[in-house]
């Protein structure tokens, strides 16, 4: 394969802005448009996507103005991808973000700047929030000739009043990197949250505990599921870990995946896998919280506080490796 440097392209995905960050071995597309989210993060010598597309995938938002009518949660309509759920959760003054609200900055358009440097690409991208007085700007690199796609995000409190506040990543994960003879590969000593549904006590040596799904099975979080008509959703918190890297390996691509993140920041990994005919994904999201109320997450201290003009950065990595 000829080096091509890297580079930033500009253009539409079913009408939605977007740009194309791209190198010999890595290309991502960020929504601009939508969210900033990470549409497409594609290894490009197996040319693998690894992540969720649904059925209706950006159709649904087709001819759809977010300036003019912007989305009221993150996930009405989910197209999959990796989006950024901020606020997942917040309070400020009188006023709350509850959960048909979340993922405010995943419901809008971003300003954008492109900036090409010596060897290296980045997306720079900004957006201020309208229900929440929160501000941010989330900057994507990509460098020539490496397998690593890094995002550095700094959040800031630009309103009169202080605010706490979840904030979760969202990447979803899915076919072909997410099949039944891949691995999920958790951080060294997570363990399921004790209090979250489906936590069981069994826990053996250093690997998460087993899972309880809803129909009562119990599920190994290190294993996918295969597709099926009667497939499940599943839903784990996890915690009590030290650095915060995760990934899925598959041995029939030859090939791994591994997220990396400020643990500092998000100090919980929430786990989602569904495996129905609709929807197949393993979905690994850094999070500052095992709970999903903003009241639990003051009351045990694991938010994010910012006082006006105050300002919280954090930082994200995907990286790509094959092996033979």
């Amino acid at each position: 394969m000829e080096p091509i440097g890297s580079e930033a392209i500009e253009e539409r995905i079913a009408g939605v802005r977007a740009v194309r960050l791209e190198n010999e071995r890595i290309r991502a597309v960020i929504l601009v448009g939508k969210g900033a989210d990470v549409w497409e993060l594609v290894y490009k010598p197996l040319n693998v996507d690894s992540l969720l597309k649904t059925e209706s995938g950006l159709e649904i938002l087709s001819g759809r103005d977010l300036h003019e009518e912007p989305l009221v949660h993150y996930a009405d309509p989910y197209p999959g991808g990796w989006q950024d759920i901020l606020p997942n959760r917040a309070r400020f003054g009188d006023s709350e973000i509850g959960r048909s609200q979340e993922g405010e900055a995943a419901c809008l358009p971003w300003d954008y700047e492109i900036r090409r440097e010596e060897g290296e690409v980045s997306l720079i991208c900004r957006v201020s929030l309208a229900g929440a007085p929160l501000s941010a700007v989330k900057t994507f690199r990509l460098a020539e000739g490496e397998s690593v796609l890094s995002l550095e995000e700094e959040v800031a409190n630009t309103g009169e009043e202080p605010v706490r506040f979840i904030w979760t990543h969202h990447p979803a994960f899915g076919s072909p990197l997410v099949d039944e003879r891949a691995r999920v590969n958790l951080p060294e000593g997570a363990r399921v949250f004790a209090d979250a549904p489906g936590a069981l006590d069994n826990a053996a040596g250093d690997s998460p505990r087993e899972a309880l799904l809803p129909d009562g099975r119990r599920k190994d979080l290190h294993r996918i599921d295969s597709r099926r008509p009667d497939g499940e959703s599943g839903y784990f918190p996890l915690a009590g870990f030290e650095q915060g890297e995760a990934g899925i390996d598959n041995p029939h691509l030859r090939l791994r995946l591994r997220l990396e993140w400020d643990r500092s920041t998000f100090p919980c990994l929430r786990y989602w896998s569904r495996n129905d005919e609709e929807i197949y994904t393993v979905a690994l999201e850094p999070s500052t919280s095992r709970y999903s109320d903003i009241g639990d997450c003051i009351r045990h201290g694991e938010c994010i506080a910012l006082d006006p003009g105050e300002r919280h950065s954090a930082w994200l990595r995907v990286r790509f490796e094959s092996y033979s």
